[in-house]
């Protein structure tokens, strides 16, 4: 939508109105693969590139651009993006002047920096699949994910302004004031949750104004090196003569070395295995140089030491964690954090650990077959889990620990005699969480399962036996995994399929809602006794698909309100209180349900026993139980308002039956024309339509009234 305003006569007006072919802005900056589809043809974007109406604009993974409008917008795209030009008016020429602007994104990473079509009150629109974004002379950083997933960061301008944005959708909208805060819409259909602020480490990732433009000129660098030119004045001036290529070392003594050995020393150079400066102490120092003639004397033997080339390690997953860590208190004001080895906790620098951490990431990526592989990157259902090989993995786990100064898990223990072995094994017994590890090996224990169960854990065989530390593992902790370990043992063993008790204990070790170690189950929390795909299957029988299927499902619902599965998992009170068994009866829930008439019973989800008149969680089958009431005989009496009529009851237990003749302003049996009642302000109408006939009557709501209509043979009293 345009938006028309007007300015007074004296503004310099510009003229500039957006159509098919004329330019609406240019490219100013440019990296890697990019390119735009006009008219159905696809061009190589580069800089000086002149966009148009309606230019699909896309970045491949090393592509990104900078887009500037003429009225001053700054639009950039990251690497695997898509823009759409939909809209833009700048036309100051005329009174009321025309300024818009619309830009589709359909994936990728983007920022935004208000021109003047914002600034003279232009709408300014960014639609993406999920959301639409509303601009108010301001910059934003954006994010569009393959599901359509939008999120939204306000953030302040070149000039440190910061203005507002609004993003909205189907259910509602989100307005951004305040600096670094973000809103995330899910679906074009799911409420945005109100703007919440950015982590540290989320400013510092942040794609904002100049993300592309510092990489551009990163791009730069990295393509034109210094040693590249230094390597080049080397090679220039070297001279040949005859056999012999004569060096200056650095007093401008001249050296001689005999072509082959010239050769190499010239190709380490090329290769970048010598330094500039490795190559100098080379010259002055190895070769004999004889200043008291002018003798050349040829050097037969040259050593050159083969410098070791160290490559980087790639810390930045762990780089994001930093500040996070230290804010927790993980790392300490030394720089220190406690690392883990077969010997048990130890300390090391952060910044060692942080590299041996990342060197254990790649020895499992690389044990998985996906060497180039992250964990944002990671595909894990294309991993061949059976053709990794484990041991390989923790050979290269426990000798990276070394590296490190650590011990390793396979290191051998010195003097250690079988005896003593013995000794020391036949006085203690103890468990560990290998003893527990939940497999089909364990829950098969023969020894587990003529104990009814797994072994107690006590601080002596569990805690002291693994020498873990008493500021965690303590009493509270053991109660803990005991009663764990004691109910995880009945869901498998006690039960096989979703009844009652295992359902009971499915909730109270799964739920989502409450604190540790008192985790409750949460209302429409999905149950996976209803998903599709695993309602079939009893916990005992899952896979490791079926487990993912579970939690993917359970991560949907919370952070989304909404999962894959259609089904609702809403709880009622019948559902919630059917897990009671006959010993285990919810007292509070039969008084409440004892104060419940018939309408609240119904309304709660409950059931009514019409025969006992009280409310209770199990069906009941009233169709005996129903008093049957008619009318019969009825006279009208047009003059007094009133009716005589027979009404006889029969109940439906019993059979009996009984009469009573009335007489009064009543309400006739059967009737096909009923009035309806409304309020209106502090009045009350009420409306009632007999065929062609019609009774209106409006009444104040604060006066008592009894109102009688008759039409026809029928009456209907209203009081």
């Amino acid at each position: 939508m345009k938006k028309f305003l007007s300015i007074v006569s004296f503004l310099v007006l510009l003229s500039f109105n957006a159509i098919a072919g004329t330019k609406v802005g240019e490219i100013v900056g440019q990296m890697g693969t990019t390119w735009n589809e006009r008219e159905g043809k696809n061009e190589t974007v580069v800089m000086g590139y002149v966009l148009q109406m309606n230019d699909f604009l896309q970045t491949g993974e090393d592509g990104g651009m900078i887009l500037s409008y003429v009225d001053g917008t700054k639009f950039t795209m990251g690497p695997n993006t898509e823009a759409i030009i939909d809209e833009f008016a700048f036309d100051t020429s005329m009174v009321p002047i025309e300024v818009a602007m619309n830009i589709s994104v359909n994936v990728g990473s983007f920022t935004y920096e208000s021109g003047s079509v914002s600034e003279l009150g232009g709408d300014v629109e960014i639609f993406t699949p999920t959301a639409v974004v509303t601009m108010q002379g301001t910059a934003i950083s954006g994010t569009v994910d393959t599901s359509g997933k939008t999120t939204i960061i306000l953030i302040p301008d070149t000039k440190g302004d910061v203005g507002q944005v609004t993003v909205s959708n189907e259910s509602g909208s989100q307005t951004l004031t305040n600096v670094y805060t973000s809103v995330t819409v899910f679906a074009d259909n799911v409420t945005i949750k109100a703007p919440s602020p950015l982590g540290n480490n989320e400013k510092k990732n942040l794609f904002d104004l100049n993300s592309v433009e510092d990489n551009i000129e990163d791009d730069k660098k990295f393509s034109t090196p210094a040693m590249e030119n230094e390597n080049v004045e080397i090679l220039e001036n070297e001279t040949e003569e005859t056999d012999f290529e004569i060096l200056e070392d650095a007093e401008g003594k001249e050296v001689e070395m005999d072509m082959d050995e010239a050769q190499e020393l010239e190709e380490e150079i090329i290769s970048e295995e010598l330094t500039l400066a490795e190559t100098e102490t080379i010259t002055t120092t190895d070769l004999n140089i004889d200043t008291s003639t002018d003798e050349i004397k040829v050097v037969e033997d040259i050593e050159v030491e083969e410098v070791a080339i160290e490559e980087d390690i790639d810390t930045s997953y762990y780089d994001e964690w930093e500040d996070d860590l230290k804010d927790w208190g993980y790392i300490d004001e030394d720089n220190q954090i406690s690392v883990w080895d077969a010997e048990g906790e130890q300390t090391m620098d952060w910044d060692d650990a942080k590299s041996m951490y990342a060197e254990m990431d790649q020895a499992y990526f690389d044990a998985i077959g996906c060497s180039d592989c992250t964990w944002d990157t990671i595909n894990w259902d294309s991993v061949d889990w059976d053709a990794v090989d484990w041991d390989q993995y923790m050979d290269d786990y426990n000798d990276l620990l070394e590296e490190y100064g650590l011990t390793s898990y396979d290191m051998e223990v010195e003097d250690v005699t079988e005896e003593a072995e013995e000794e020391a094994t036949s006085t203690v017994e103890g468990y560990t969480w290998e003893d527990f590890d939940l497999s089909d090996d364990y829950y098969n224990n023969s020894d587990y399962i003529s104990a009814g169960g797994p072994p107690e854990l006590t601080i002596q065989n569990y805690c002291d036996y693994n020498g873990y530390d008493s500021s965690w593992c303590d009493q509270a902790y053991l109660d803990y995994l005991n009663e764990w370990y004691a109910d995880d043992w009945s869901l498998f063993k006690d039960y096989d399929s979703w009844d009652k008790g295992a359902k009971k204990l499915f909730k109270k070790w799964y739920g989502w809602c409450g604190t540790w170690p008192n985790y409750e189950w949460c209302d429409g929390q999905p149950k996976p006794w209803k998903m599709e795909g695993l309602k079939d299957k009893y916990v005992s029988d899952w896979d490791y698909d079926d487990w993912n299927l579970f939690w993917q499902n359970t991560y949907d619902w919370y952070y989304t309100g909404t999962y894959g599965d259609s089904g609702d998992d809403s709880d009622n009170w019948e559902d919630e209180y059917a897990y009671e068994d006959d010993y285990d009866a919810d007292l509070e829930l039969e008084l409440w349900l004892a104060e419940l008439d018939e309408w609240d019973c119904d309304w709660y989800g409950y059931y009514w026993d019409k025969a006992n008149q009280s409310c209770g969680t199990e069906w009941v089958d009233n169709s005996g139980s129903e008093t049957l009431t008619t009318t019969s005989g009825e006279i009208l009496n047009y003059t007094t308002g009133e009716i005589t009529q027979t009404v006889t009851t029969t109940d439906g237990l019993t059979g009996a039956t009984s009469s009573t003749t009335l007489t009064g302003r009543y309400t006739t049996g059967g009737n096909e024309h009923n009035a309806t009642s409304s309020t209106s302000g502090d009045y009350t109408i009420l409306d009632r339509d007999n065929d062609n006939h019609r009774a209106y009557v409006k009444v104040e709501t604060a006066e008592d009234s009894d109102i009688q209509i008759m039409q026809d043979t029928e009456t209907q009293n209203h009081i």
